[in-house]
């Protein structure tokens, strides 16, 4: 649409169409909602939302193999969403950080607008 109503459009699209940081940023931030956008993933987060816990409750919350769970909690630390310590002989999974939560509580509170 070469006749555009706005200056702006053109200014927007002048910024982002070659723009390496641009594209890093939809790379990236892609990914974190592709690992949030699994379901088994998302149980883990919503029971961690809850407080800390070893992958042997959360196996029991999920529902779900320990190795498979592991292999979540495995990319979900990658990405920095949740991080873990280790307790004597159990390492214990918390969220990450505030940022982490505050997403997971605006994806519930927008479900009640869907």
């Amino acid at each position: 649409m070469k006749d555009c109503c706005t200056k702006n459009h053109e200014l927007i699209k002048q910024k982002l169409v070659n723009s390496q940081e641009y594209m890093q940023n939809v790379e990236e931030v892609s990914k974190i909602f592709s690992l949030l956008g699994d379901a088994t993933r998302m149980k883990i987060l919503l029971a961690l939302m809850e407080g800390e816990l070893c992958v042997y409750h959360i196996c029991e919350i999920v529902g779900g193999k320990q190795s498979a769970i592991s292999q979540h909690l495995r990319k979900l630390k990658d990405y920095k969403i949740v991080k873990s310590k280790k307790l004597a002989n159990q390492v214990l999974y918390s969220i990450a950080d505030e940022h982490v939560s505050a997403i997971i509580r605006l994806g519930l509170e927008h479900k009640g607008c869907i």
